[in-house]
């Protein structure tokens, strides 16, 4: 019997030690999206589950089961049928990488599907910090070109001092949105600010690109795994944006101490975006992880 919460009622238990690498598992970002897709979580037998409630079948159903440790597929599965039953709902999966799904394929007929956008780019962190050889030198002239223009420029690892900072950021980022007729996705900014307030308690990191005296640039992002860092927020603004503050405050969070320890770095998916899909695949992804989504006898 699964007890279900609102993941944003206790962070400690979305904290689930398992060796991931996709956005959906990162523990931040259960807390921080748990409104847009009306998040439920349960743990049980030292497995972290989760139930989304979103509008579309690619964000609808159980998630795959979370664990440091290795479980009974079968009983797993067992658990989730009789939840599914309570509910009076399919058993549905979302957000199951290519790995997580060959967990569940020789228990229960189920048909794959995957949609467009919802991969994550999964990048070398070294590879963003150095910004070496040919594919990359682009961006690394751009990066030199931001501090050419602004010598006087610095990060600075967001800290309680200057979080404030990191919001002025994101709140003139979305004003530029407004003032261009630009239709911006508003919750975002609240997650942003959510971030902000419970900084310290996700475990959250990141960093301020100043320039001129002003913020120019942030990033906000915290630890999937002991390998994997999950970008979750990256704004510049005004004249800073157009002359290389968003390569500049990439490259200078991949090289930052708080960055080192990680192998590698994921900034998400290009949610079919083509504007995003390039500047992604640009910054040459080391490989992506493809999500996909299903019904059990289907």
């Amino acid at each position: 019997m699964l007890e279900w919460h609102l993941s944003n009622t206790d962070l400690s238990v979305l904290h689930h030690g398992a060796q991931t690498l996709g956005s959906d598992t990162s523990p931040v970002n259960l807390f921080l999206l748990c409104d847009l897709f009306h998040t439920e979580v349960a743990v049980h037998d030292g497995i972290l589950f989760r139930y989304y409630q979103g509008n579309a079948d690619n964000c609808r159903g159980y998630g795959a089961p979370l664990s440091a440790c290795d479980f009974d597929s079968a009983k797993v599965l067992s658990l989730l049928k009789c939840d599914a039953e309570q509910r009076g709902v399919p058993l549905s999966f979302c957000a199951f990488d290519e790995r997580q799904t060959r967990v569940f394929d020789g228990l229960c007929n189920i048909r794959w599907s995957s949609r467009d956008g919802d991969g994550d780019y999964i990048y070398k962190r070294e590879s963003l910090a150095l910004l070496s050889g040919k594919k990359l030198h682009a961006k690394k002239n751009l990066v030199n070109r931001f501090w050419r223009l602004y010598p006087d420029a610095s990060y600075q690892p967001i800290t309680k001092e200057n979080i404030a900072d990191a919001l002025i950021v994101a709140e003139q980022w979305f004003a530029e949105r407004e003032e261009e007729g630009v239709d911006a996705d508003m919750s975002e900014l609240a997650h942003i600010r959510k971030a902000a307030e419970h900084w310290e308690e996700l475990g959250l990191f990141g960093g301020v690109l100043y320039a001129e005296g002003m913020p120019a640039a942030m990033t906000m992002a915290s630890a999937i795994s002991k390998q994997v860092i999950d970008v979750h927020f990256e704004k510049a603004v005004g004249a800073f944006a157009a002359e290389g503050a968003y390569a500049a405050v990439n490259q200078a969070f991949a090289a930052s101490d708080a960055a080192a320890p990680y192998v590698y770095v994921n900034r998400e998916e290009d949610m079919g975006i083509p504007g995003l899909r390039k500047v992604k695949e640009a910054y040459r992804p080391a490989f992506k992880v493809e999500k996909y989504f299903g019904i059990v006898g289907e």
